[in-house]
């Protein structure tokens, strides 16, 4: 099954599981009576149907249609927390419903004030990049990289949602940064229609400053992913397609995406691609899932992605979970040193809550 169709069945169960829940148990705990309940339960069943439909209205690159997915995932970011107030309101009910008794209603409107609040927090907080920085010794490398930073970011997923606003706000921010060069580790568009002139001309005045390195993720392929490579191409940037380059000394190369764990054929695309072992090398991969083979092939450097480290609290302890702790931040493996960005846009709702959207800036040492 296409893997879009997939997204699209598995969020249309879990938004209509989320809502009739989350309904019940607010009905349940306002004491709501019974015209007050049919508004709520209206409100359950038509979000899922306007959230489901902004998938396939998605294709509509119009200003209403824009308009329409960006409201209705908004919508979803906030249902998402009151749901999660709902949990919190269902196992405090569980006495009180026990002794026959009512839950207080101060307490029931704290926790959906705070369900709300959080929501809120999490939209500010998804539009304040941070810089993270961090030191990498980048043995082989020449002398000349003592001191010389990359600016690395990742899942800019330009689309509906993040498009040229958001486009020169982030390159504005690397350019204040004035990296030696710069590395995008994949999902820089997001699909399935995206106007990517543009984005294209945002990007060009990074270019005409700074090196752009980009190697694909998984989200290029949800749309025209010929056009949207071709877009990144046109901004001056170097796509590296399962291909390498050299800059300044050292190899950079880029793999495709591969999912899994550790998947056998991101073994067979770096012999391909006959790196050498006596100079340093970065390489860019979009999930941090891979690392036994490019250690064997001499890679000293793994900057990815993917993760989003959840993107909202508190999906960042699944991700821990699933990428065994390289889902955010440097990680050490053998003789290589992997970083995982959180990412620096959104997928989906566009809420970030305890989880910036950062630039990481590497300063290299020898």
């Amino acid at each position: 099954m296409n893997p879009r169709i997939t997204l699209v069945v598995f969020a249309t169960v879990l938004v209509c599981m989320i809502c009739l829940l989350t309904a019940k148990i607010y009905i349940f705990g306002f004491d709501l009576g019974n015209h007050q309940a049919r508004g709520v339960w209206v409100a359950a069943i038509l979000i899922p149907i306007l959230y489901i439909g902004s998938f396939f209205n998605s294709r509509n690159a119009n200003r209403l249609g824009k308009i329409y997915y960006r409201t209705i995932n908004i919508v979803a970011g906030i249902v998402f927390y009151l749901f999660l107030g709902a949990i919190l309101l269902g196992f405090i009910s569980i006495p009180f419903a026990f002794s026959g008794t009512m839950i207080p209603l101060d307490t029931v409107w704290a926790i959906f004030g705070l369900a709300l609040l959080s929501a809120a927090a999490g939209f500010i907080q998804a539009r304040r990049i941070v810089v993270k920085q961090y030191e990498v010794t980048l043995s082989q490398a020449p002398d000349s990289w003592n001191g010389k930073t990359a600016a690395m970011i990742s899942d800019t997923h330009f689309g509906l949602i993040n498009h040229k606003k958001f486009a020169d706000k982030v390159v504005n921010k690397l350019l204040s940064l004035k990296p030696d060069f710069a590395l995008h580790a994949g999902d820089f568009y997001d699909g399935p229609i995206v106007d990517t002139e543009s984005i294209t001309a945002s990007w060009k005045r990074l270019t005409a400053e700074i090196p752009l390195f980009y190697t694909p993720g998984n989200h290029e392929a949800y749309g025209d992913y010929r056009l949207f490579i071709d877009s990144v191409k046109a901004a001056g940037a170097t796509v590296l397609e399962n291909e390498k380059t050299e800059y300044d000394g050292i190899q950079i190369a880029g793999t495709l995406y591969h999912p899994g764990k550790e998947p056998h054929d991101i073994g067979d695309t770096l012999k391909s691609l006959s790196l050498d072992k006596e100079m340093a090398t970065i390489l860019i991969n979009h999930p941090p899932t891979a690392f036994a083979a490019p250690d064997e092939y001499g890679v000293n450097l793994i900057v990815s992605g993917h993760t989003h480290r959840g993107q909202t609290w508190p999906f960042r302890y699944l991700t821990k979970k699933v990428y065994a702790g390289y889902d955010y931040g440097v990680k050490p493996y053998k003789n290589l040193i992997s970083i995982t960005s959180n990412g620096i846009g959104t997928y989906g709702p566009p809420i970030r809550l305890f989880n910036s959207p950062e630039v990481v800036l590497i300063t290299f040492k020898v």
